[in-house]
């Protein structure tokens, strides 16, 4: 269809960071998904141009892999950003948030600073010193805010890739004391799932997306699937009761579809292992047809 808008998707199939694996074949299920090629039907033409994939060989340094990954990931985003095209990143685990607003930040810095609403059950931003697991996966955000390994904040360019100012968080649940903490100090917002509940998801976004465009040059989103209810969307390593309703999200996310200030989306966090029916990898497709051209 020659009027089917172009979304280029990325692929980062790496489960390493994260106390399961199984992400690691969320977006080789999402490239064969035939959920994913009928979008074509809504108007969008997805075309994969990267799929960053984890060495065979049993991982002995894990930063070492994520941080190489992460650049790839970063290096391929960087000409689709000043290109100006519309990408989203399918992800396993969400280290690749790492590689994905590094990349961004890079294309962009020049210009000015860009925002990111996380759309989270958890805030991913401990640090070495205040991880309880140890899981890279925990970590992203706050490398992204300049607090982590050097490899990981300092990726493609040194200086922090997210100003807090310019960052919010969707839907937290569940959190470490020390991440809640780095983020208090930095006066990062965060909506949680209680605020979520007593104001409705369409309110929040609309001041999400108002917070993270005040003196930025645009705004992209990241998505963890477990952001959303497991009953809804099961297929995810991590579930925490009480999520966002799948539904919701996706009539929230309409609202970027036609605003010229998004840059890029990103999905986290799927393991089809988990998943029941298919029914997480529909809500993908869903997610991404929300996103692109605001239909549910």
């Amino acid at each position: 269809m020659p009027n089917n808008k172009l979304l280029f998707l990325l692929g980062y199939a790496s489960g390493i960071a994260g106390a399961e694996t199984g992400s690691a074949d969320g977006p080789y299920v999402m490239q064969q998904s035939p959920h994913l090629a009928s979008l074509t039907n809504e108007g969008i033409e997805p075309r994969w141009c990267a799929m960053i994939k984890t060495p065979a060989q049993n991982p002995i340094n894990k930063l070492a892999i994520v941080t190489d990954q992460c650049t790839q990931l970063a290096q391929a985003v960087i000409p689709l950003v000043k290109e100006k095209k519309m990408f989203i990143v399918i992800a396993g685990d969400h280290t690749s948030a790492i590689g994905t607003w590094s990349g961004v930040s890079s294309a962009i810095k020049e210009k000015g600073s860009i925002g990111l609403i996380w759309i989270d059950a958890h805030m991913d931003s401990n640090t070495p010193e205040t991880t309880k697991t140890g899981n890279l996966h925990g970590m992203p955000l706050a490398c992204l805010l300049g607090h982590g390994d050097d490899s990981l904040v300092k990726l493609i360019h040194q200086s922090p890739k997210l100003k807090p100012e310019h960052v919010c968080l969707i839907g937290v649940r569940s959190y470490d004391p020390g991440e809640a903490d780095l983020l208090n100090k930095l006066n990062v917002r965060v909506f949680y799932m209680e605020e979520i509940k007593q104001r409705g998801l369409d309110i929040i976004m609309n001041e999400a997306i108002q917070h993270v465009s005040k003196n930025t040059i645009g705004y992209g989103v990241s998505i963890d699937i477990d952001s959303m209810d497991p009953a809804d969307a099961p297929g995810t390593g991590v579930r925490e009761k009480g999520g966002i309703a799948a539904n919701e999200l996706c009539r929230a996310l309409t609202k970027m579809a036609h605003d010229p200030r998004l840059i890029a989306a990103e999905i986290a966090e799927f393991d089809p292992h988990r998943d029941h029916d298919h029914v997480t990898e529909k809500w993908i497709a869903r997610l991404i047809t929300a996103i692109t051209i605001g239909k549910m």
